[in-house]
């Protein structure tokens, strides 16, 4: 062989080993960290914060031209990495690679046609013959601006990143521990708050005054009675306290009831509780006093030196709270897994087919317009004022009297106004709609899976049971059952009804038919029925929420009662 020869067939296999590949026969590729759940952490070309997951490969130069990635096992090639630009589809050797899960492919050959949802699903990496997955990853629920990655690149286990690392090592930074204060302290919890188990315990309020969320994984509660409890890291979404915000724990020492459930219980010979970071430092330490029942001790205003006693709590909002009632408003219908149904044209006006996303209904039962500007809606109990509706446009957030308002959830804020930041789990949840003080509760529904395609609204609008609503019966801004008038409301609840009549005076008798509780719209015990049969109202003109004890499984749901003059 000749030194021209020689030199020729190294050139051509050196040319070939800096070709892009779509196949390694020995290096890995990983799904190495996602965020399903991006407002303010990182943004795309377009300036838009979308979810997104990050590629890591162990080998050489890999193009992923022809792979798949995908949201459900049952559809493993639901987006199809392009070929048209292998700019963006190939990863460097050990290198990284970053797809935005958008559902925006227009965009670019790095967005993919699906969306993550915040309450834990499953994404997939899947080879060019559509069967053979070559990573994929079951995530549990998501916080928002925090990522979810392996240990280290490449690892085994996951963990939860305060300060996501796209398209570098995976590697948790330790931030400092910025200022916070215990808010406020209530110890006698007999009828002010329930827990998401139905349950009144002990409690304390933590304010957040920066202006970026604050994640207390790690943190200690202690107290000089030596009482102490380490945060744990795997509740994000239970320990992060949003930007000029409160969060709620409950010292009631039961650990198997979430991240926001402390290890210990007040002590009768301690009235000081310390909050300390996981540098060491003491972001807090708040000396309380015990009163009576349902009268808490608290900071005069958000995290001032003086205190003094609440008559009236302030969990969760502010201890400057002015109580503004809400207006007769209800959550009329939701769609939870909206594939081919509801048509959302605000996505692409130009775009005949639109888009389909989850959404919900609000109805204004009342006789006058209301403008729904200042109200919230969340789909978690421990954060109240998730989403706002937005100020300025009455045009738009204005509901006439029997009029219905259609509001997308679907995570995406810069499709329009009715957008909210919360997407639905496909296996149900709750969601609860909150007047202008982010507090006093105008309607709440606790909904489980729910068929595609299919709805679950009330029947008859805005006070009858819920029912499911087949394709094709949906009624997104329009009466579920269209009917002038109510006849008989007492005869609404045929089934599984836990109290008649309704409405009802105060004073009168309300037949009660299985053991319950009767909430007011401040989350508030009023009344408890430890028997079923006739019980006489005596509570203020207003809205109430009767729930059955939880002993009593047989009959399921919440009813709303109204209570007139």
């Amino acid at each position: 062989m000749n030194k021209f020869t020689n030199r020729f067939l190294r050139c051509i296999i050196l040319t070939i080993s800096l070709l892009p590949t779509s196949t390694s026969a020995i290096a890995q590729t990983f799904i190495n960290e996602l965020m399903a759940s991006n407002q303010q952490a990182l943004f795309d070309d377009f300036f838009e914060s979308d979810d997104w997951v990050e590629l890591y490969h162990e080998g050489g130069v890999l193009n992923l031209e022809g792979h798949y990635l995908s949201d459900r096992a049952d559809n493993l090639t639901k987006w199809r990495f392009p070929s048209t630009n292998a700019g963006l589809t190939t990863i460097l050797p050990n290198g990284y690679l970053l797809i935005w899960l958008d559902n925006d492919s227009i965009q670019g050959e790095n967005h993919a046609e699906f969306k993550l949802s915040p309450d834990g699903e499953g994404i997939y990496l899947t080879a060019p013959d559509g069967f053979t997955v070559l990573d994929s990853v079951i995530f549990p629920m998501q916080q928002t601006d925090i990522s979810y990655g392996r240990a280290c690149d490449g690892c085994s286990n996951w963990i939860y990143y305060n300060t996501p690392t796209p398209e570098a090592t995976n590697v948790e930074n330790e931030l400092p521990t910025p200022l916070l204060y215990i808010n406020e302290v209530l110890l006698a919890n007999s009828t002010n708050l329930i827990d998401e188990n139905f349950e009144t315990d002990s409690w304390l309020e933590v304010f957040n005054p920066n202006s970026y969320q604050v994640n207390l994984a790690g943190y200690t509660f202690s107290n000089d009675a030596g009482l102490s409890y380490v945060i744990p890291s795997d509740f994000p979404w239970e320990t992060t306290i949003e930007a000029e915000g409160w969060l709620l724990f409950w010292m009631d020492g039961d650990l198997g009831q979430g991240g926001h459930h402390l290890g210990f219980e007040p002590s009768i010979n301690s009235t000081n509780i310390v909050l300390t970071g996981v540098d060491g430092i003491v972001a807090d330490s708040y000396t309380y006093q015990v009163g009576v029942n349902d009268v808490s001790w608290g900071r005069v205003t958000d995290g001032s030196p003086s205190s003094q006693w609440f008559n009236t709590p302030t969990p969760r909002v502010s201890n400057s709270l002015l109580i503004i009632p809400p207006a007769d408003l209800s959550i009329n219908e939701v769609q939870i897994t909206n594939l081919t149904d509801t048509i959302d044209y605000s996505v692409d006006p130009v775009d005949v087919f639109g888009a389909h996303e989850d959404w919900l209904e609000i109805v204004n039962n009342s006789d006058f317009p209301v403008d729904l500007a200042g109200y919230y809606l969340t789909d978690r109990l421990n954060q109240p004022m998730k989403w706002q509706f937005p100020s300025g446009i009455p045009d738009s957030t204005v509901i006439a009297p029997g009029g219905f308002k259609l509001i997308w959830a679907d995570e995406d804020g810069g499709q329009g106004w009715n957008h909210t930041n919360f997407k639905f789990n496909s296996q149900g949840e709750l969601v609860v709609l909150r007047s202008v003080d982010g507090f006093s509760i105008a309607d709440s529904v606790h909904f489980g899976a729910i068929p595609q395609d299919h709805s679950w609204g009330r029947d008859i609008d805005g006070v009858g049971p819920w029912r499911t609503f087949i394709p094709g019966e949906t009624t997104p801004e329009s009466c579920n059952v269209c009917t002038s008038s109510i006849s008989t409301p007492q005869n609404i609840f045929i089934k599984n009804r836990l109290a008649f009549p309704n409405p009802v005076r105060s004073g009168e008798i309300l037949n009660i038919t299985v053991p319950s509780i009767l909430i007011d719209l401040n989350s508030q015990v009023v009344a408890r029925f430890t028997s079923p049969g006739p019980q006489v109202i005596n509570v203020s003109t207003g809205i109430y929420l009767l729930r059955p004890n939880c002993s009593h499984s047989d009959i399921s749901g919440i009813q709303k009662i109204v209570v007139i003059d």
